[in-house]
């Protein structure tokens, strides 16, 4: 099921996700380029608001993170492992490790729960 649920959806659930606080003043870009679809996305910080869109990788970006749609989605679900993500062939990092850390740092994973009602 989350394998057909388009990246935006993941894109907007992470926008939703910024800790807005943490990121005021912060300019991070970074590029997302999953290489099974060959989809590209810059994701980018600005004024506390983070902005996403399927264009190509941007230049002056500080860094880009390329993998597979399966491994991106399993991120997001918190569901990778290592075997996933820093042993696997399928995801490489270009550019500044401490600046792609940083812009995920900012994203607060929802809880999925929430008061309905409260007293």
């Amino acid at each position: 099921m989350l394998q057909q649920t388009p990246i935006e959806r993941f894109l907007e659930a992470m926008a939703a996700g910024l800790d807005g606080p943490a990121a005021e003043g912060k300019n991070l870009k970074i590029n997302l380029v999953l290489t099974d679809t060959h989809e590209s996305y810059v994701l980018w910080i600005e004024n506390a608001v983070l902005h996403h869109q399927k264009i190509a990788p941007a230049s002056d970006a500080n860094a880009t993170l390329k993998l597979t749609k399966d491994i991106f989605i399993k991120m997001m679900a918190g569901t990778a492992g290592v075997k996933d993500t820093l042993l696997s062939d399928d995801l490489k990092i270009e550019g500044s490790k401490i600046d792609l850390v940083r812009f995920f740092g900012l994203i607060d994973k929802a809880t999925g729960s929430f008061a309905i009602v409260t007293k």
